[in-house]
């Protein structure tokens, strides 16, 4: 069965071709048909079938993308919060001591040196402020054990460091009450 074609080239023909030779189907070709109707069908289901896996995976592979970038996310704004929590908390503390020194309480020097090294321009406004008291209040520190863990974690262990803040802050009040009395 080799046929030519215009440029001379013999090929054989395809099998769909060399069943319909003679126009005429026999009950053998008729089942070969149907056989390879059903396999045909069945690869078609199949390749459906697999296009809709390779999709469903690829969704499942961008959901996790995208759940890891959240995470990811979720973790950095912890990390914010964290940060801005002990920001806070840290500028809370050095508020409450720079309002009692502006009050003219008595202040533990450890609490005068947190506020130096924490928010020197709010310390300097708390002395500049500072109002004469002739019955000041004696206040505990408001510092925890962690902010004095830290702070002589940061002066390398040293403890010498408090005696140099009740040193400084003497002379303040002693220059208080020299105002006090220049103004009388």
């Amino acid at each position: 069965m080799m046929t030519e074609s215009i440029t001379g080239v013999s090929r054989t023909p395809s099998f769909r071709s060399a069943l319909k030779v003679g126009g005429e189907r026999s009950g053998e070709n008729n089942e070969i048909d149907a056989n390879q109707q059903s396999f045909l069908e069945a690869q078609r289901k199949a390749a459906e079938d697999f296009k809709r896996k390779q999709d469903e995976q690829q969704k499942q592979r961008e959901k996790q993308q995208e759940l890891d970038m959240l995470g990811k996310q979720l973790e950095a704004s912890k990390k914010e919060a964290d940060a801005m929590g002990d920001e806070f908390e840290t500028f809370s503390k050095c508020m409450k001591i720079a309002s009692r020194i502006a009050k003219g309480d008595i202040v533990p020097p450890k609490d005068i040196k947190y506020l130096m090294e924490h928010e020197p321009d709010l310390y300097k406004q708390a002395i500049l402020l500072r109002v004469p008291n002739d019955k000041p209040k004696k206040h505990k520190s408001v510092l925890d054990d962690e902010d004095e863990k830290s702070e002589s974690a940061q002066n390398g262990g040293e403890t010498g460091g408090s005696t140099e803040v009740a040193e400084t802050a003497e002379p303040v009040e002693a220059a208080d009450e020299a105002e006090g009395t220049a103004e009388e």
